[in-house]
């Protein structure tokens, strides 16, 4: 009998270990009629999800590139315009796009952190019918919903094209059982057909959820979530509506909160993370070790693999924006003098390897909802938005007098600055369609990723692992 798709890994609870694939069977002293009513034993299961979203070498087992979700969102900004490495070390796979090859294990990041945690929410889907009366089977069910539309949102986008005017085209495999054999490819639409029922769904049955802290996932952060899928898929009023309502509960962070390091989980804006310390932290397997510049023990501040900004991005900041002190200027930086020119000192962790992971943070909602406003003709309101959150970053911006792509260019724009380096540029790249161009003149980009990839290249699309190609016969490869 042929093995899934999805690759080997290990999580407590629901599955086992083996070499190379990962047998889809739960492997568990609870059976099927206990999840159906026991709330603890399908909450143990999502809590499995959270815990496997934070963890190290689940998918590209023994790469310190591996810790989870937050290495996902840094993996794929590393390939946008915004972002540079001063030195090819870990992330260069990315940051060259050699990562998205079927036979570089990088490939490997997107489809086994996502594919493994869909199996354990299908699990939990099956024990808890769509029509159970029980309110703690409800919240349980839509958090399985909610994680399982938006791994399938994180999939169809890296290894699929961009959903508009490409509804037809072939995307990912689309599994909502335990299957025994792998899946060919669906289309786009019906992936996101799937995406769009299951975040519906959760938003409904999460409505009376009261979450213990933000490391799960409740109400807002679905609504989130669809707001991310409607901008996606064109639906652009949809999109403005559910992104406001997704913020109307948090408040924007002050300047001393914004320039704390976002280290720590408990913030205004933080809808969605993951709290750590250093018992449960990997120390140079971790996002900090990597991002954080001014950290002697990681290997960007250590070792001198510098995570900066793009030069462009940096020059379009304004001056009287507190954002443009979360890296260094020309003139060098009076606390960080070491730091090479264009540094990031934006993400910090005092801690040395106990930082927390922030995912998804409230301010992304009022660039959707700007971008959604404009785009269906409600440019009045988009600029206020715009300016509403804008205010709080710099106090010299006034209510913009752009219009039409000059007022979608500047929210855009201010979105990449507010969300460097936390998960937006490169799928935004992607979706705008918006070339890679790093060899310019006056770059900062280091040579070995200095070069241009144009609007509907390959390169921007994923191609499956190469492990998935040998165990799954009906599997089409992207082309190269």
């Amino acid at each position: 009998m042929k093995k899934i798709v999805v690759i080997a890994l290990c999580v407590v609870l629901f599955t086992s270990c083996e070499k190379d694939f990962l047998d889809t069977i739960p492997k568990s002293t609870i059976n099927g009629d206990q999840l159906a009513t026991s709330a603890s034993a399908n909450q143990a299961l999502i809590s499995g999800i959270y815990a496997a979203l934070r963890s190290y070498g689940l998918s590209i087992p023994g790469s310190h590139e591996d810790y989870g979700h937050k290495s996902v969102l840094s993996a794929m900004d590393m390939m946008s315009n915004d972002m540079l490495m001063t030195k090819s070390s870990w992330y260069s796979n990315f940051y060259n796009y050699l990562g998205r090859q079927q036979t570089n294990t990088r490939s490997r990041l997107v489809w086994v952190t996502y594919y493994s945690q869909i199996k354990a929410a299908n699990t939990v889907l099956i024990a808890i019918p769509s029509g159970t009366t029980d309110q703690e089977l409800k919240m349980i069910r839509g958090q399985a919903l909610a994680l399982r539309g938006y791994f399938y949102f994180m999939l169809a986008r890296t290894y699929g094209p961009t959903y508009v005017n490409n509804d037809s085209e072939l995307c990912v495999p689309l599994y909502k059982e335990v299957a025994l054999e792998g899946k060919a490819r669906s289309t786009v639409n019906e992936v996101y057909t799937v995406i769009e029922s299951d975040l519906q769904e959760s938003i409904e049955l999460l409505k009376d959820y009261k979450r213990l802290n933000n490391d799960s996932v409740d109400r807002s952060v679905a609504q989130a979530f669809l707001a991310q899928v409607y901008l996606e898929m064109g639906k652009y009023s949809e999109a403005a509506n559910t992104a406001h309502l997704a913020r109307e509960n948090y408040t924007l962070l002050s300047e001393a909160e914004w320039l704390s390091g976002f280290s720590v989980t408990k913030s205004n804006e933080t809808m969605w993370g993951a709290t750590l310390n250093s018992s449960i932290s990997t120390f140079v397997a971790n996002f900090f070790s990597h991002f954080d510049n001014t950290n002697p023990s990681g290997y960007a501040g250590g070792n001198g693999i510098f995570k900066n900004i793009d030069k462009r991005l940096y020059e379009n900041i304004s001056n009287t924006d507190f954002r443009k002190k979360a890296f260094v200027g020309p003139d060098g930086n009076e606390v960080y003098t070491k730091l090479p020119v264009y540094a990031n000192i934006k993400f910090r962790d005092p801690t040395i390897d106990g930082g927390s992971y922030i995912y998804l943070r409230s301010s992304e909602m009022y660039y959707i909802e700007a971008e959604a406003l404009a785009r269906s003709g409600d440019e009045a309101n988009a600029k206020k938005v715009l300016y509403e959150i804008t205010v709080t970053r710099d106090p010299a911006y006034v209510l913009s007098t752009n219009s039409g792509s000059n007022l979608i260019n500047e929210i855009i724009l201010q979105k990449r600055i507010e969300l460097w380096g936390e998960g937006c540029a490169w799928y935004d790249m992607k979706r705008l369609g918006v070339p890679l161009v790093r060899d310019y003149s006056g770059t900062n980009h280091p040579e070995f990723g200095r070069f241009n990839i144009p609007v509907g290249d390959n390169k921007f699309i994923f191609q499956m692992p190469q492990a998935e190609i040998d165990a799954n016969p009906l599997m089409v490869q992207n082309p190269l």
